[in-house]
C-alpha cells in the first residue's frame, strides 16, 4: 500500500483557501436569506400599517361625513321650522289684523251696540263712582240710545259722552277731575290681551302645529 504524499504548504494554503471560499460563500447566501426574509417582514409590516392607516382614514373619512350629512340634514330641519314659524306668525298676524279692522268698524259684527256697552261697561270699572267722561268714534257713540247710557250709568257714574277719535274704535272713560283714566280702546284691548289672542288665533288657524311638543 502506497503512502499518502506528504502535503507542502503550497497545498495547504490552497485548500485552506477553497474552504474559506465555501464557508464565505455559505454565509453570504445565509446572511442574503436573513437579509430577504427581513426585507419581507419589513414589507409585510409596511403594507400592512399602510392598510390599516387607510382603513382608519376610510372610516375616519366616512364617519365625518356621516356627521357632516347629520349636520346639513339638521342645518335643512331648522330652516324648514323657521320658514314654517315665519309664515304661521305672518298668517296670524294677517288675521289678527283684519280682525281689528273689522272691530275697528264694528263691520259684520253681531250686536254692535251691545259690543259698545260692554266696552264701556268694561272700562266704568277702572274707575270710582262719580262723573266720568267717556271718549269714542261718533259711529259708535250713534248705536248707544239714551236709555242705554243711562243704564250703562247703573246710578253709580254720570256719564257725558264725548266723540272724537279713538286708536281702532273702542271707547276711552276718565274721570272729570283728570285723575284716573282707563283705555278701552281697540288698540290697547289688543294689546293687553296680545298673547292670548295669538294663542286663540294659532290654535284656529294651524290646530296641528299647536298639539306638536316644542310650539
Amino acid at each position: 500500500m502506497n503512502a499518502p504524499a506528504p502535503s507542502t504548504t503550497a497545498q495547504d494554503a490552497s485548500g485552506l483557501a477553497a474552504l474559506i471560499r465555501e464557508q464565505s460563500a455559505t454565509e453570504i447566501a445565509q446572511l442574503l436569506a436573513d437579509a430577504h426574509a427581513r426585507a419581507e417582514r419589513v414589507r409585510a409590516a409596511a403594507t400592512a400599517e399602510l392598510e390599516s392607516s387607510a382603513a382608519a382614514a376610510a372610516r375616519e373619512g366616512e364617519e365625518r361625513g356621516r356627521r357632516r350629512a347629520a349636520a346639513l340634514l339638521a342645518v335643512a330641519e331648522a330652516r324648514g321650522r323657521l320658514t314654517l314659524l315665519q309664515a304661521r306668525e305672518r298668517h296670524i298676524d294677517e288675521a289678527l289684523g283684519r280682525t281689528h279692522t273689522q272691530l275697528a268698524t264694528l263691520s259684520g259684527v253681531p250686536n254692535p251696540r251691545e259690543v259698545v256697552a260692554a266696552f264701556v261697561r268694561e272700562a266704568l270699572h277702572a274707575l270710582e263712582p262719580g262723573p266720568v267722561r267717556v271718549r269714542l268714534p261718533e259711529a259708535q257713540a250713534a248705536l248707544l240710545d239714551d236709555a242705554t247710557r243711562r243704564q250703562l250709568g247703573a246710578g253709580r257714574w254720570a256719564l257725558h259722552f264725548e266723540t272724537t277719535a279713538v286708536p281702532g274704535g273702542g271707547v276711552i272713560v276718565e274721570a272729570d277731575d283728570g285723575r284716573r283714566r282707563f283705555d278701552n280702546s281697540i288698540a290697547a284691548r289688543c294689546r293687553r290681551r296680545a298673547p292670548t289672542l295669538r294663542r286663540l288665533a294659532a290654535q284656529l288657524l294651524w290646530p296641528a302645529a299647536e298639539s306638536e311638543p316644542g310650539t
